[in-house]
């Protein structure tokens, strides 16, 4: 009997928990949130002096309005001065295509010229007597702030010869000799157009004349691998859109070097194509299979954007030698495979090509061409693997009845220089029509920019033919012309003032790729992204914001506004964005208002963003410092620039109030800008380089926030600001002008400047106007790195509140933001006033709107997101909705891998294994020479030391899923309790809103243990929401670019090319064999 009562109450203990029993009193933390946010809603609007600036801004309200904006029309405005500044640039092609050929037209070939040029690599460069190296010579060059401060000669180019290339052969002495004459073009471009930025001339043959003329920068490379035939701006003028299938020869006989040899082949083709080709590779011996297994039961031809390049690429490294060729079976699914996409819409609609890489075949199949290709429309490039010609005569064959051109490989060295000779062949329809296609390219990174905002490039560029009346049939390309234009100089003319806080500007090709977009992020640290020009749109603009979790933008996201855009509509369209900041901490849900338009004559389509409920106003004066002819009012602006720049102020540092030099506009804007303002007073007129409404914008907040700082001034003296800790008080204005006042009592040189420099595109700017009017917020640095606050550190926390303006009923819009910035410290004291949270038994918390925390009782916490030391606090705000999660999916990712390389360490000791392997690397090395020997390989070889590899990091795209939280004001207050794996209790919290602010104040008891879980990993997670073979097979929407040339009548196809490699006799391969072995001791 005493067994079962001690068995029941056992039971009964392990089943019994207390009754649930509140330990925080939610009324006592609603009146700590409210006491607190009331105190320091007081602190924030005596310290920042918001309500000073509203009434100076009152005070001039006879000169002021409010101007509703029209989107559509501000778009097309936009849009029409981008039009004109582009057409610019093509008529500076123009220009250049015109003195190219007549240059060439004038001079007659020189079998045997000698030409003496200054060799972008060699000059300035002595031997060790010290004189100038040939093809060098004495070149003056000066630093130039157009430039990115890169030493130019501004009046002779340079010409840069790749490696793979003979610097001295005829031909190409002949085009260097009469491409001197675009020198003087060249500087006739950049006098009548000072924005031009480079200018340069690709040949045909390899070299690349660039103006201004530029010391030539191998890096770290060993050899000159810049070939300008590989370019995308060379290759898009040089072609029409094209349809390609590479044929790879995989039979037995294609075993070892040979195959490689094919390998290398194709992914040198591949590279060859742009985002307006469509391609695929196929893969035949007995049968024929894709490289990329995921087109294996239906045949596809694929876009030829960065990413399927890279996917087909590296599908070649599978491929493996064996069985017999089938030669006419892989011909005809070439056909097949090509015929099928004819009948789509999606394919180029242009030239069709199958390119067949093989060591020979037996016969012809003239039937297969007779089936497929009578009229030869598809057009045939075939490329012959090795030295053996036994199989030559019926490969040729195939390329010169086919229009197209053959090519004899035998070794890797021989890829770069032959691949390029398709394309030529592929201009002649267009050269012989003589007909110009301009032609734009994506948008790309300039290696010698030092700055990224200089760095983002498009290029225009022309083809330049040969029209001497003996070649005119046979439709000779010279080469291509190009001119950069960076994309800073398309955002000059959108001036971010007039869009607002958060509002921007974008751009897109007619693929859908990003041209320019504020979440374009090229880099990954100091490495440029392989794929950073091929982002697509529907990427960075997430829409179906209510959605927590955003999946594939094929299935969920807003295309609509996309497509519209690539069909070169105009329009507008609104929609609930989430768009998160450039440093990916932060998000935000937006009503967005898109209005879009085309650029004429360019494949690019512009928008413009503006975001309610601010971004539809903008303040207009009636006075004006200058009028729209840049005329100024002399004593009006005297007065202005007198003394008013004086003291804490400056400007934007990255705005083009005017054509900015590099050092002007890094660290001299300011005083740059005020030079110029006096020098517009002595000339009457002002740079017609500035713009006159930023500039009358600017000098009208200059005007009206020129006491503030005197009222700061003030405030400081008359309350404790010191004892409140305030260490400067600061405003931001619309036209990109700050102010700031330090606090005497504080030892510190702290420029506000120097952190933030950029006004509405600055996070305590742009939030402040999405918290809305009357309302403050606060924040602090974020640690979102892992990294948390040393102890004792200075943190400071930052308060900022938005100033509006409205005028008869119009408005209101925001003309600037206000705010301080106070000791951490001080504001923790604050809290800790309140009975609730200087309870011993309770913890509290703020947290922002993104549930970062603001304040903890743990100092180290402050600035992490909460989920870090609160993982199930965190995770129960969202189950009971005060946080909503949203789960985004970064496209434009960074995943990396570790190779690490074993060490060979352990077979030094082992003298069979090393003489072993002696003698195996000497036979191998003297038979792979035999096979593969080309001056080129021999002399420019190297030695790689094994002992010196160390394991590496590989980084690659890919996408990455972030978690992000918002919190949900409806929800609150709340409080509940936390159950699970506590010890016998339940931790009970309660969070109340902070008035007029973006805070949270949580409060719980401390008395409660629950067993720790994971902290939250703030790092992305690489993200596979569907198939990665079903996203390849997406066509997405395009617009084919406006102008095909296939064909023409009167083509001479009858160069269809030849073998193209160094026949040495054997004494000579072991003479040279010897020769390089030497050099290498």
């Amino acid at each position: 009997m005493m067994a079962k009562i001690w068995l029941v109450l056992v039971s009964f203990m392990f089943i019994w928990k207390p009754q649930t029993q509140a330990t925080i009193d939610p009324q006592s933390v609603a009146e700590a949130a409210s006491d607190f946010g009331n105190n320091m809603y007081d602190l924030s609007i005596k310290f920042s002096g918001r309500d000073f600036l509203k009434q100076q801004f009152d005070m001039s309200s006879d000169t002021l309005n409010v101007k509703e904006i029209n989107g559509t029309q501000m778009v097309l405005d936009i849009a029409e001065k981008v039009e004109r500044m582009l057409d610019n640039k093509v008529k500076a092609v123009e220009k250049l295509v015109d003195a190219a050929e007549r240059a060439n037209f004038d001079q007659e070939y020189n079998d045997s010229l000698e030409y003496e040029y200054f060799n972008a690599l060699l000059i300035n460069d002595k031997d060790n007597n010290g004189d100038y190296l040939p093809l060098g010579g004495e070149f003056i060059l000066t630093p130039d702030d157009h430039f990115n401060g890169i030493e130019v000669n501004l009046t002779h180019s340079t010409v840069q010869v790749p490696t793979n290339v003979y610097n001295m052969g005829t031909e190409v002495l002949n085009h260097i000799k009469f491409t001197d004459e675009l020198d003087s073009t060249f500087e006739a471009n950049y006098l009548a157009d000072p924005t031009l930025t480079w200018q340069y001339f690709g040949s045909k043959t390899g070299f690349f004349r660039n103006f201004p003329g530029i010391k030539w920068d191998l890096g770290e490379a060993d050899f000159d691998e810049y070939d300008c035939r590989k370019r995308p701006w060379y290759i898009s003028a040089a072609t029409s859109p094209k349809d390609i299938v590479i044929l790879i020869d995989k039979s037995g006989s294609m075993l070892g070097i040979l195959l490689e040899i094919a390998k290398h082949t194709a992914r040198t083709i591949i590279d060859t194509l742009g985002d307006d080709d469509f391609f695929n590779v196929l893969a035949f011996n007995d049968t024929t299979s894709y490289t990329e297994p995921c087109f294996e039961n239906e045949g596809m031809l694929v876009q030829a954007n960065a990413d399927n390049r890279k996917i087909l690429k590296d599908s070649l490294d599978n491929l493996k030698a064996g069985g017999l060729a089938e030669f006419g079976n892989g011909l005809k699914d070439a056909f097949e495979l090509l015929d099928k996409y004819k009948e789509t819409t999606i394919e180029s609609e242009c030239n069709q090509a199958i390119i067949v890489i093989t060591d020979g075949a037996s016969k012809r199949h003239e039937e297969i061409f007779e089936q497929y290709n009578e009229d030869e429309r598809v057009r045939v490039f075939t490329y012959l693997m090795g030295r053996e010609v036994g199989g030559a005569e019926a490969i040729k064959w195939m390329a010169c009845n086919n229009r197209g051109y053959y090519t004899q490989i035998a070794t890797i060295a021989d890829v770069d220089e032959n691949v390029s000779k398709y394309i030529h062949v592929l201009s002649r329809p267009m050269v012989i029509q003589q007909i110009y296609n301009t032609i734009w390219t994506n948008v790309y990174m300039d290696d010698a920019a030092s700055d990224e905002g200089l760095a983002l490039m498009t290029t225009v560029a022309q083809p330049v033919f040969d029209k001497k009346n003996d070649t005119a049939e046979k439709g000779i390309l010279l080469g291509v012309v190009g001119v950069d234009v960076p994309i800073l100089e398309i955002l000059k003319l959108t001036p971010v003032y007039k869009l607002g806080a958060r509002g921007y500007p974008f751009a897109i090709t007619n693929n859908g790729y990003i041209l320019f977009h504020p979440d374009l992020r090229p880099k990954w640290g100091d490495e440029i992204k392989p794929n950073y020009n091929s982002v697509d749109l529907a990427e960075v603009e997430l829409s179906d914001a209510n959605d927590t979790v955003l999946q594939e933008y094929v299935a969920d996201y807003n295309m609509e506004m996309r497509n519209a855009m690539i069909n070169t509509l105009t329009g507008e369209t609104k929609i609930e964005s989430v768009m998160h900041t450039s440093n990916l901490t932060r998000i935000s849900v937006r009503n967005n208002s898109y209005f879009y338009t085309f650029l004429d004559e360019t494949p690019f389509s512009f928008a413009i963003v503006l975001v309610e409920p601010f971004g539809f106003y903008i303040l207009e004066s009636t006075e004006k410092y200058f009028d729209d002819n840049h005329i100024p009012d002399t004593d009006k602006l005297y007065s202005a620039i007198d003394w008013r720049f004086n003291g804490n102020v400056t400007i934007a540092r990255y705005w083009p109030y005017c054509s900015w030099s590099t050092e002007e506009n890094k660290y001299l804007r300011k005083v740059a800008l005020v030079e110029r303002l006096y020098f517009s007073v002595l000339e009457t007129e002002l740079d017609p380089d500035c713009d006159v409404d930023m500039i009358n914008h600017l000098l009208l907040d200059l005007t009206i926030t020129e006491e503030v700082q005197n009222h700061w001034e003030t405030k400081y003296a008359e309350e404790d600001a010191t004892g409140n800790g305030i260490l400067t008080s600061f405003l931001g204005m619309r036209s990109g002008l700050s102010r700031w006042y330090n606090n005497p009592d504080f030892d510190s040189a702290y420029s506000f400047s120097e952190e933030y420099s950029e006004t509405i595109e600055e996070d305590y700017y742009w939030r402040a106007v999405e918290l809305g009017n009357d309302s403050i917020l606060y924040s602090v640095p974020l640690m979102t790195d892992g990294s948390t606050p040393e102890i004792n550190s200075t943190i400071k926390v930052t308060a900022s509140t938005i100033v509006t303006f409205t005028k008869d009923g119009v408005g209101p819009t925001v003309v600037g933001t206000v705010g301080f910035q106070m000791l951490w410290d001080e504001l923790a004291s604050k809290v800790m006033q309140s009975q609730t949270c200087s309870n011993e038994n309770i913890d509290c918390l703020l947290l922002d709107e993104n549930g970062y925390i603001l304040f903890s009782e743990d100092e180290t916490q402050v600035g992490s997101p909460l989920g870090k030391p609160y993982l199930r606090l965190m995770t129960e705000l969202v189950n009971v909705s005060v946080y909503q999660k949203y789960q985004l999916i970064d496209y434009q990712g960074m995943c990396s891998e570790t190779e690490v390389f074993s060490s060979a360490g352990s077979t030094i000791f082992d003298p069979f294994f090393s003489i072993t392997a002696m003698v195996s690397w000497w036979f191998h090395q003297f038979v792979m020479f035999l096979v593969q020997f080309s001056v080129y390989d021999w002399w420019y070889s190297s030695t790689v030391h094994a002992e010196y590899l160390q394991p590496q990091i590989f980084l690659f795209p890919c996408d990455q899923s972030r978690d992000y939280f918002k919190l949900k004001p409806e929800s609150l207050p709340f409080t509940g309790f936390i159950e699970e794996a506590c010890d016998s209790c339940k931790l009970n919290y309660s969070i109340h809103e902070v008035p007029k602010s973006n805070l949270v104040l949580v409060a719980m008891d401390n008395d409660c243990n629950c067993d720790p879980i994971e902290q939250l990993d703030i790092t992305p997670t690489d993200y596979n929401s569907t198939d990665e073979c079903q996203r390849l097979k997406v066509q997405r929407h395009r617009r084919r670019p406006p102008q095909c040339f296939n064909s023409v009548m009167g083509e001479d196809s009858s160069d269809c090319g030849g073998a193209s490699f160094i026949k040495p006799s054997l004494l000579l391969l072991l003479a040279c064999f010897c020769l390089q072995h030497l050099r290498m001791l």
